[in-house]
């Protein structure tokens, strides 16, 4: 978080420039959200702003992304929702943990009740679905997790890992489960702070996946170990690896991990509160982005609350919507880290939320789904002809169709003539046709130094194989005419030397 102090002092100091532009920026987009929303009405209406944040760390307005549509509660979804925990989207079909009605209430994505599994349960908190749509379920209150076939029989129940690693005293109770390709089940489990657990097809135990390593700043080590007296070493705050707070697997089998118990140090010194881990554990999320993936950017200075991510969903194309239970705000990034839109936000109001638990997409993520808690209510979010494209350009760069990629980001900038992303897009379009020259342009209009920096390394290099012989081979003509002409006046010079001696 270096950058992001320096970038605020900065920022202070610009301030006064970027006030009125801003503000006519936000008159702007307001106006362009009214136009290109699909839904002038409701867009006039959302309870909650659409922004991100420019190199400058600057809250940045621009067009919604998301439309508030309605809420399923009540009577439709068989009986009011209870503190529910966890949700999941696949087929056209909503799954969801209703902890405190001890089942699992299946709905469709139009809010209307299709059957509940209640068999044995008690509290579940997560709830997954496999291709073969067998249910898992974390069953809290009984400590395993059950598997269900799709017409909601028990299949098996995987219980408490075999492992000294887990004290015999310590509860088991598993809050979250997802299941890969490859039949490997992950489970969170309160308390249990060593990573993910891990079991295979079978239901074995294989270990934990994604353990965090704890760091301790050479001065604490000090201090604790050689200075401090056995009452301070009591009462020093144990310091302990953090845990994770939901999970969520990808078409490739990569595990996105949030992080619950980040403190304020943490956040200041810029520890992401997302990961992406491979199946050895290994986190290989990208951060090319201006700004570590926390959520709200804050400084020391500011009285607010850090964001606190509870749900992520991924999408095929490397996009990630990940839900903050601080604030109720929904933040989407693009597959390098760069944040793409924020909208939500907590409130009585309509479209807002009270205690959000986890967000799900359906298939082409034109539809957004919130879990609150304390409201007992599905929230939906119908995208916009912004968010379509932006989404749209996002997953044909992915597939590799530059040419629609351009017309997306073209509409996009249309619509938003400040996103930075779109200049990013655009430049890596021209980068792949090998238009290096180009793509620096854009590069530097989305403020893109890490890209902009690859893209005139390959200029560059081109320049080189293109230009370099030209220039040697005229470097070479001239000094051979230069070597000549030198050689020609030597032998003038002798030959009048001769012609004197003769005389």
């Amino acid at each position: 978080m270096e950058k992001l102090g320096k970038l605020k002092n900065l920022k202070k100091i610009e301030k006064k420039k970027f006030r009125i532009g801003k503000s006519v920026l936000g008159l702007t987009l307001a106006a362009a959200t009214l136009v290109f929303s699909g839904s002038t009405a409701q867009a006039a209406v959302m309870p909650y702003d659409t922004y991100c944040y420019d190199w400058w760390a600057e809250d940045v307005l621009q067009p919604h992304a998301y439309l508030y549509a309605e809420s399923f509660e009540g009577s439709r979804l068989g009986a009011e929702l209870k503190t529910p925990q966890d949700l999941f989207f696949k087929d056209g079909l909503l799954y969801i943990a209703d902890t405190g009605n001890n089942r699992i209430l299946v709905i469709t994505e139009q809010g209307e009740f299709v059957k509940e599994i209640t068999e044995g349960l008690s509290g579940p908190q997560g709830v997954f679905v496999t291709e073969e749509n067998h249910i898992y379920v974390a069953d809290s209150g009984n400590g395993r997790v059950v598997e269900f076939d799709e017409n909601g029989k028990q299949v098996r129940e995987i219980g408490r890992p075999e492992t000294d690693l887990i004290d015999a005293s310590q509860n088991y109770m598993p809050v979250k489960v997802v299941v890969d390709g490859s039949g490997r089940i992950y489970v969170i489990a309160y308390g249990i702070n060593m990573g993910l657990v891990e079991f295979n097809e079978a239901g074995e135990f294989q270990g934990f996946m994604g353990a965090t390593q704890v760091t301790v700043s050479p001065f604490e080590y000090i201090w604790k170990n050689y200075f401090s007296t056995d009452a301070q070493k009591q009462r020093m705050e144990t310091i302990i690896p953090t845990e994770y707070s939901n999970i969520f697997v990808d078409q490739s089998n990569f595990v996105y991990a949030t992080i619950s118990n980040l403190s304020d140090e943490d956040h200041l010194n810029g520890a992401d509160s997302i990961r992406r881990l491979n199946p050895t554990g290994t986190d290989v999320l990208r951060r090319l982005g201006n700004y570590s993936i926390i959520g709200d950017l804050y400084s020391a200075s500011d009285e607010a609350v850090w964001s606190s991510f509870a749900d992520v969903a991924a999408t095929e194309y490397g996009c990630y919507f990940i839900l903050d239970n601080a604030g109720g705000k929904v933040f989407c990034y693009d597959y390098d880290g760069n944040s793409l839109f924020i909208f939500g936000g907590m409130g009585s109001r309509s479209g807002l939320t009270r205690n959000p638990t986890s967000l799900v997409l359906n298939e082409d993520q034109s539809r957004l789904y919130i879990l609150d808690a304390q409201l007992g209510s599905v929230l939906v979010f119908h995208i916009t002809e912004y968010g379509s494209d932006l989404l749209g350009a996002m997953k044909a760069h992915f597939k590799g169709n530059t040419e629609e990629s351009d017309r997306l980001w073209q509409e996009v900038l249309r619509q938003n003539a400040n996103s930075e992303v779109a200049y990013i897009g655009m430049g890596k379009s021209a980068m792949r046709e090998g238009d290096y020259k180009q793509a620096m342009k854009y590069f530097q209009l989305g403020n893109s130094r890490k890209y902009y920096t690859r893209a005139f390394e390959f200029y560059r290099k081109e320049q080189m194989q293109t230009k370099f012989p030209k220039y040697m081979g005229a470097a070479v003509v001239l000094a051979v005419i230069g070597l000549l002409a030198v050689t020609g006046r030597k032998i003038k010079r002798w030959v009048g030397e001769v012609k004197c001696r003769d005389i």
